[in-house]
């Protein structure tokens, strides 16, 4: 997770969301190719959602290499305009890749965690009410409110209590909730180890990522268990 922390079975699609001109099928097809060239190539790089800027080439291939890795035997399930795919990776443990919806109407990836087997499940209901909440702290800023449902290791809420308040003064998705004071969530779906939702905001479309946070000695003891990762703007 060093990238993200230095890049600080179908539902339906909210109505509201953008038109999805992908499939998980689709995704999961150009992950194989894009790995089977050699190097750090523009299809390997392309896989990230655009919202990590302009990230270093090399930084952003070391991150998908070692954490996709052999990405055997993959399935997945799209989520409006989120997806998941589980797969192998040749080491002990498999990973879950998260996507969401990016500008060019597909489905990029957000991150990839080494967890496995949550397609199917149903998401624990904490999982909306800590939504709600992030957006709602988001909306005013209120650090403190947001901290509560965060997710630590990256994203929104990765870093320092301090380095997060900065982040979230600034953060685009504040904006836009400020200028759109009655955009309400779209609960668009998940499973055991995420969720996810839709808003519409400030002319912009964001897909939600929420991800349950296994207790750890390096987080707070107040941490969320089904905590806000981040909002990627289609």
């Amino acid at each position: 997770m060093l990238l993200l922390a230095a890049l600080a079975a179908a539902v339906p699609a909210a109505a509201a969301g953008p038109p999805v001109r992908d499939s998980v099928t689709a995704a999961i097809s150009r992950i194989q190719s894009a790995l089977s060239i050699p190097g750090c190539s523009v299809q390997l790089r392309a896989l990230m959602h655009s919202s990590y800027g302009k990230a270093s080439p090399q930084r952003t291939c070391s991150y998908l290499r070692k954490s996709l890795g052999t990405f055997k035997s993959p399935r997945g399930a799209a989520y409006g305009s989120a997806a998941e795919i589980d797969a192998g990776t040749g080491y002990a443990i498999p990973a879950t890749v998260v996507l969401a919806l990016d500008g060019d109407g597909r489905y990029h990836i957000a991150f990839v965690e080494f967890n496995y087997g949550s397609i199917g499940s149903k998401p624990n209901p904490v999982f909306t009410k800590n939504a709600r909440a992030a957006v709602a702290a988001i909306r005013t800023g209120d650090c403190g409110g947001f901290l509560k449902v965060a997710y630590r290791a990256f994203g929104l809420g990765g870093g320092s209590d301090s380095a997060v308040c900065a982040r979230l003064a600034g953060n685009s998705l504040h904006r836009a909730l400020v200028a759109a004071p009655k955009a309400k969530l779209q609960n668009l779906g998940g499973n055991t180890l995420h969720a996810f939702y839709g808003i519409s905001a400030g002319g912009r479309y964001w897909t939600i990522v929420m991800a349950q946070q296994t207790p750890s000695a390096s987080l707070p003891v107040d941490a969320a268990r089904y905590a806000f990762v981040d909002a990627y703007p289609t």
